[in-house]
């Protein structure tokens, strides 16, 4: 018996080793993830003209939309530093968006730009979390599909 409680233990220890290991696993991804995610921003957005004045500029997002581009524009307006703030579509087969941004002179249009970008991911966090809440009160009907 005393040998099996013995290799109760040292698979108890190898539990916890293999837990640590996955945790720290999961960490370096997680510091990759971040750095993935800087690439990806400067690959994402880009400063089109720019020059001296910091509180008129026009960004360029590659791969986005007017779903996108209006939901922004939204929340960037929403900012009373802001004094325009709208995008526009190049060609609709030119995957790109082009978002203007014109401040007051106590804000820069790049700090607009974050506000509003940290706005909407905010509101599109809570929008989700409460749409899962309504989920799992599983208070909705279900239809069958007919084909």
């Amino acid at each position: 018996m005393s040998s099996d409680a013995g290799s109760d233990r040292e698979d108890q220890n190898d539990v916890i080793m293999e837990e640590e290991e996955e945790e720290d696993h999961l960490q370096g991804s997680d510091v990759e993830m971040e750095e993935e995610e800087d690439q990806v921003l400067v690959d994402k957005v880009e400063i089109i003209g720019g020059g001296d004045d910091q509180t008129a500029m026009t960004f360029s997002l590659k791969d986005e939309d007017h779903t996108f581009g209006n939901s922004l524009r939204f929340m960037v307006n929403k900012n009373p530093q802001v004094d325009f703030c709208g995008y526009s579509i190049p060609h609709p087969s030119v995957a790109k968006m082009n978002l203007r941004i014109q401040t007051s002179t106590k804000t820069t249009a790049v700090d607009a730009f974050r506000k509003g970008m940290t706005d909407l991911t905010e509101l599109t966090q809570h929008i989700r979390q409460a749409y899962i809440a309504e989920l799992e009160k599983g208070n909705f009907e279900t239809f069958e599909e007919i084909i």
